[in-house]
């Protein structure tokens, strides 16, 4: 007769799920810096806007002062996708019992599915940020890069992607 060890198996197995913490705190990290950097980019674009002719590009302030809020908006939404992040794998790993998290209803993740989805759609939004950035950054049209199409593209597939994702859901 053979005696097995699942049982010990499995719980040495379901103790590994705590390994997640690391991606968790991690993540909460990368979000305070990323949100400490859009901070320091707002405070750069009101430094920029009330100080007459100190640009440090070839465009004029209101521009220079617009592409610096897009950064900072640009490093706010990647702390909040990181936070997204950590509250998804928490809530999907961590927390086994159930316990309702204290977080708004669209932040509450069901499964790997849903975060993957959560993030492609924050993704979109950077990739837009990204695109209006780099196209404010060229001082003239001619300036703009046959290569910067790749972005809206990318856009295009990443939207599709995400809508066929939720076809398949329902």
């Amino acid at each position: 007769m053979v005696k097995t060890n699942a049982p010990i198996l499995l719980k040495i197995l379901s103790r590994t799920r705590w390994i997640s913490v690391i991606p968790v705190f991690t993540s909460v990290a990368a979000a305070l810096l990323m949100l400490l950097l859009g901070i320091k980019e707002t405070i750069a674009a009101f430094a920029i806007a009330f100080q007459r002719g100190t640009t440090t590009m070839p465009i004029g302030v209101a521009e220079e002062a617009t592409l610096r809020l897009l950064e900072a908006l640009d490093n706010f939404l990647i702390g909040l996708a990181f936070l997204s992040f950590a509250y998804g794998i928490y809530a999907l790993f961590l927390n086994l019992q159930g316990d309702d998290l204290d977080i708004p209803q669209w932040l509450k993740i069901k499964n790997i599915a849903a975060l993957k989805k959560s993030l492609l759609e924050v993704l979109l939004v950077l990739l837009s940020v990204v695109f209006v950035k780099r196209t404010l950054e060229a001082a003239t049209p001619s300036e703009i890069e046959w290569k910067i199409i790749i972005i809206p593209l990318s856009i295009v597939a990443i939207a599709l992607s995400t809508r066929f994702m939720s076809e398949g859901e329902s």
